[in-house]
């Protein structure tokens, strides 16, 4: 053979060599028994996963928090619910005795007191009614620390503590509407004051003492009227344990998160490969 083709086939497989080592060292997943062939290997399967410590101390934390605000903002509610009972179901007697004053009165009659018995009557009616309301039902808090409490002594899942937790948004949502209502029918006695104020001095029929009596009722209305629209600006017990809970609670770590180690081999040695799902 000569010289030049012996220098040629040298430099040839040189280049073969050159390009098949990059090419196994890419290859870092082969098997052993089937790295000749150039099939690639199986994959071992996830061999642990990461314990959930923190999520279980998560959970029992919101729960013994989830357990005191909810005993306290029932008894505040059913505190609150008790007096407005009582004073709904006073002023509201009240309300209707003025009104059988008015109406009832010794003729003649003027188109004043007969107003007057009128509005007494509708607000006395409306007031009554709402505070015989109050005193007969049982608030949805009562039932709910019930339920709360059986879910306590079986042992409380995370699913279970996530239903609570909308119960309990959920009734701040309805104790902010009932604030609302609340806040209008406040206003409305306050406006009827106003209005029996104005119009008391206007009829020239009217003795001194019908007078006063307009003066004083209309007083009352206003005042009273004004601090029940003033009171409603502040929290119910439920708004204020939903807001306390937020700003106390641990977050739960998410339990979708996994992760895992797994072996692999390959010409060039063996290694640890690692995945997650988020």
């Amino acid at each position: 053979m000569r010289p030049t083709s012996n220098w040629l086939l040298m430099l040839s497989l040189l280049c073969a060599g050159a390009w098949a080592t990059p090419a196994g060292a890419q290859d870092s997943t082969l098997d052993p028994a089937t790295a000749a062939e150039g099939e690639p290997s199986v994959e071992a399967p996830v061999i642990t996963e990461e314990p959930d410590v923190l999520g279980r101390d998560a959970l029992a934390h919101n729960a013994e928090l989830l357990d005191q605000l909810l005993e306290r903002s029932t008894e505040q509610t059913i505190r609150e619910a008790k007096f407005g009972a009582a004073a709904g179901i006073t002023g509201g007697m009240i309300l209707i005795g003025l009104s059988a004053w008015r109406l009832i009165e010794d003729d003649p009659q003027s188109q004043y007191s007969r107003g007057l018995g009128v509005m007494f009557m509708t607000l006395g009616m409306a007031d009554l009614t709402l505070g015989v309301f109050a005193a007969t039902r049982i608030p949805h808090e009562r039932h709910r620390l019930d339920r709360w409490q059986r879910a306590r002594k079986d042992g409380i899942t995370d699913i279970e503590l996530a239903h609570f937790e909308g119960e309990l948004q959920a009734a701040q949502e309805t104790r902010e509407g009932e604030r609302l209502l609340v806040r209008w029918g406040g206003l409305t006695h306050a406006l009827a004051g106003v209005m029996v104020l104005a119009f008391s001095p206007i009829p020239d029929s009217m003795s001194g003492s019908d007078r006063v009596s307009g003066y004083v009722i209309g007083g009352v209305f206003f005042a009273v009227g004004i601090a029940t629209f003033a009171a409603s600006f502040r929290d119910t017990p439920s708004e204020k344990a939903w807001k306390d809970y937020n700003a106390r609670k641990t977050p739960m770590p998410g339990h979708e998160f996994h992760w895992g180690l797994a072996p692999t081999f390959s010409k060039q040695g063996a290694g640890v490969s690692f995945g997650g799902t988020f």
